[in-house]
């Protein structure tokens, strides 16, 4: 699993935001090669402390080696280049890789299933 977090920016339209993933971000990940299953979220209330994102992604992938063959792909870092440009907080300045959204890697140690 890959867990993308990020804040959106002031100049963001929450519903044109909210129809944007529908329409297009969920769209596009959901069929890169790799991806078993994207969906997006957003933090709708702090229930316990403070959180400095305000909306993630849960980014299912093939198998934890996957990493590289979902997040090299070339398609996927011109689609995440533009939506740096289009919705982040600081823009596409190098100097803001990593603060924009943060992308971790995941490896599930307990469920129920």
């Amino acid at each position: 699993m890959l867990l993308l977090t990020y804040r959106i920016g002031e100049h963001v339209d929450n519903d044109e935001y909210e129809s944007w993933l529908r329409e297009v971000d969920n769209p596009f990940f959901n069929g890169v090669p790799g991806v078993v299953r994207y969906a997006n979220w957003k933090v709708v209330n702090e229930m316990v402390g403070q959180v400095d994102i305000t909306h993630y992604d849960l980014l299912e992938i093939e198998d934890l080696d996957g990493w590289e063959k979902v997040w090299g792909n070339e398609e996927l870092q011109t689609f995440a280049n533009a939506w740096t440009e289009r919705w982040s907080v600081h823009g596409t300045d190098p100097k803001y890789v990593g603060m924009n959204f943060q992308v971790m890697r995941c490896e599930e140690i307990a469920a129920p299933d």
